[in-house]
């Protein structure tokens, strides 16, 4: 037997003593001298041109180092996948137009905190309130408002993934199901707020300390944004207290308040995010419409599937494409399917902006595909775990994309589990309805 250094051995886990005794350090903890406390103004309306920011008052106010609003930056936008330039869409303060409740309008660097919530209160702003349109359907009809010039229909991404023949299957399939399904938004609620601390030394260079997952795409995006040269920013990541993706789509109106008022002032900068703004202007998992068109034989082998996915991307992209993306890809497992179509769209719509959440929008469409299969196994008077272990991938299979199975232990894995847990006793057992607590599903991220 193979003898590992790592593998197989119990060791500590990493910044398990820190945490457990509290030494660990927060971007919350960086106190800097001299620090100054900042605050961001979001917009109440949902989608509006910005016609004047009127900051004179706020600026007078004692105790406020700066105030700054999209007309103070170089209103370079950022934000999407694949660093193509059509998918950046997004401002670190908005100049000329917001998009959903929250978006960040203006932001006060003040002595404390309390002074800084004061001076939000003294900006006035001058809205044109524009139609808004809230459901990814109605987004996508003739007519409908256009968020961003460059996305028509308001799509922000369109995938589609084909494999074989799917009307082929369908039409010589026993059994064909056609169903709808839908999923809600999700708020990560991670315990850390987002903070974001910023401080520019003599010669210049910025250094960022911010609660996120993902250094490297802070950093591009704040040189962006900001104009400067990446060997003039550092981006320190301290410890995090929860991120499950909301803390992965790169650069956030807190960072980008930080770094800008820090350069402005000449003094470190603190942002921190309150839980209210958290739940009203963070990212979350995309609410999606899942549509599903499945056949099988009358053994319940899967033979072709059709699918569609519609995802509420919100007003912004930040890296939610990935979402529409992989719902598409990872359809493909854990399942053997020869035939499959699969037509992802992401649309904007007025609402707080959609982005990554562990899985990136695959739990949305295996929800859908587990529930289906549930479904398919009632029709055929099959059970549950039999119909998934009937169309299980197992090694050495290839599914229709090309990739080859080197090791699977799905089929292993729902054979055990419904042995252990007495899943052919218990289950018949429950009322038609009241199975709470006992059910099966397969799916990977």
């Amino acid at each position: 037997m193979k003898t590992y250094s790592v593998i197989g051995k119990s060791y500590p886990a990493v910044g398990a003593l820190e945490k457990a005794t509290g030494a660990a350090r927060y971007a919350a903890d960086i106190n800097l001298p001299g620090l100054l406390q900042a605050k961001i103004l979001r917009s109440p309306l949902p989608h509006a041109r910005i016609l004047d920011v009127d900051t004179s008052a706020a600026s007078r106010l004692g105790g406020v180092r700066a105030v700054a609003t999209g007309r103070d930056t170089p209103g370079v936008k950022y934000g999407g996948i694949r660093g193509r330039a059509e998918f950046r869409d997004r401002e670190g303060l908005c100049v000329d137009r917001v998009r959903y409740v929250g978006d960040a309008v203006a932001a006060v660097a003040a002595v404390d905190e309390d002074t800084a919530e004061e001076a939000l209160q003294l900006i006035r702003v001058e809205y044109e309130e524009l139609p808004a349109v809230f459901d990814p359907l109605e987004a996508m009809s003739p007519g409908a408002p256009r968020l961003h010039e460059q996305a028509e229909g308001n799509i922000s991404l369109k995938f589609p993934v084909q494999c074989g023949n799917v009307e082929e299957a369908l039409a010589g399939a026993y059994h064909v199901r056609e169903d709808v399904f839908t999923t809600q938004p999700v708020s990560h609620c991670y315990l850390e707020p987002r903070v974001a601390v910023a401080q520019v030394d003599p010669s210049g260079k910025l250094t960022l300390w911010s609660s996120t997952q993902a250094p490297f795409f802070v950093l591009k995006d704040i040189c962006a944004t900001l104009a400067l040269d990446e060997e003039n920013v550092r981006v320190v990541k301290p410890y995090v207290g929860g991120g499950f993706g909301g803390k992965l789509d790169g650069m956030d109106a807190a960072d980008f308040c930080a770094a800008l008022m820090a350069r402005m002032t000449g003094c470190p900068v603190k942002v921190t995010c309150g839980r209210d703004e958290e739940f009203v202007a963070s990212r979350r998992r995309h609410p999606t419409r899942i549509e599903l068109r499945t056949g099988v034989d009358r053994h319940g082998i899967i033979l072709g599937r059709d699918s569609k996915a519609i995802f509420d991307g919100g007003a912004y992209n930040s890296l939610g494409q990935a979402a529409c993306i992989q719902g598409g890809s990872r359809q493909l497992l854990p399942y053997r399917m020869a035939h499959m179509r699969y037509l992802g769209i992401r649309v904007y719509t007025n609402k707080p902006p959609s982005g990554a959440m562990r899985g990136f929008g695959v739990p949305q469409i295996h929800f859908g595909v587990e529930v289906q299969l549930d479904m398919l196994a009632e029709d055929l008077g099959l059970d549950p775990a039999e119909i998934r272990l009937r169309n299980a991938l197992r090694t050495g299979d290839r599914n229709p994309n090309g990739f080859y199975v080197v090791s699977s232990g799905f089929a292993e894995c729902i054979a055990g589990a419904s042995r252990r847990i007495g899943w052919s006793a218990q289950r018949p057992a429950l009322p038609r309805g009241e199975g709470v607590g006992i059910g099966c599903s397969g799916f990977i991220c």
